[in-house]
């Protein structure tokens, strides 16, 4: 047996050693990538999905006027002490006719969503609604409420159509004498129309 091939098998044991341990790093090095990998495309796909709603707490600026429309006599108290948190909230404030706030809002269709805020009234509120309208002002879903002497939080849940565009609202029925609103703090739950339909 020639000197060469004693010593390859003499350091074969070792080389067989040095070939596994450099194959469980190669393996263990491509898992955790993959692994880094996985949650960052996770993470960056949940990013991209956030709600597309604009200043429902009406503390974002600009002014939250570039987010609401208002609706006969209403308006936003800013930095005035009337909020329900924050600094700022809406009004509805008149003597008759309807008064109130909305913003356009696009959802999933065919989807289940919850509207919250905290609302508020003078005592002789008695035709108050919260809710939801299709984009030519036509209620879809909403919430009778009257007299809330202190701020209340208003749920209704609701579940959309075929359209991806709709208007969330809160307004008020003034009926013939000085009488008040105020909204605060809206939350809108649901699935954002940036996130494909599971």
């Amino acid at each position: 047996m020639s000197n060469q091939l004693a010593d390859y098998l003499i350091k074969l044991p070792q080389n067989i050693k040095l070939l596994t341990k450099s194959i469980f790093i190669n393996i263990f090095t491509v898992a955790v990538s993959s692994i880094l990998l996985t949650n960052i495309s996770i993470n960056q796909g949940q990013a991209s999905c956030t709600a597309p709603y604009g200043n429902l707490d009406f503390e974002q600026q600009p002014h939250p006027s570039s987010y609401w429309e208002t609706e006969g006599r209403a308006g936003f108290d800013v930095n005035k002490g009337y909020s329900f948190s924050g600094k700022n909230n809406a009004w509805m404030r008149n003597v008759s006719d309807w008064n109130g706030i909305r913003q356009q809002v696009r959802l999933q269709p065919n989807s289940n969503y919850i509207l919250e805020a905290y609302v508020r009234t003078s005592p002789n509120v008695t035709d108050g609604y919260f809710g939801v309208r299709d984009t030519e002002q036509k209620v879809w879903s909403e919430l009778k409420f009257g007299s809330l002497p202190q701020y209340t939080k208003l749920t209704l849940q609701f579940r959309t159509g075929n359209a991806t565009t709709y208007n969330i609202f809160t307004g008020f029925w003034a009926l013939g004498q000085d009488s008040w609103v105020q909204v605060d703090h809206y939350s809108l739950k649901g699935p954002s129309p940036n996130c494909p339909i599971e």
